[in-house]
């Protein structure tokens, strides 16, 4: 089991400040709810907030807690 799984974290900058979808999301907190990978290369965290939206961050772009929530 990974263990950044069901943590709860807080997006703390973004890269692009273009997407407003994400922006909406900063400094909000939310778990992490799965891994992605992407161009095969590079594994982001999956974040699913309180309205149950999902979006993948990059790993400098969050800041983990030390509380993991267990279902």
């Amino acid at each position: 089991m990974n263990k950044k799984l069901n943590r709860i974290v807080k997006i703390k900058k973004i890269n692009n400040k273009q997407n407003s979808r994400v922006i909406n999301y900063l400094y909000k907190t939310g778990v992490i709810a799965g891994r992605k990978i992407i161009n095969q290369k590079l594994n982001v965290s999956i974040i699913e907030f309180k309205d149950y939206t999902r979006i993948w961050m990059l790993e400098n772009e969050i800041e983990y807690y030390t509380k993991q929530i267990i279902k």
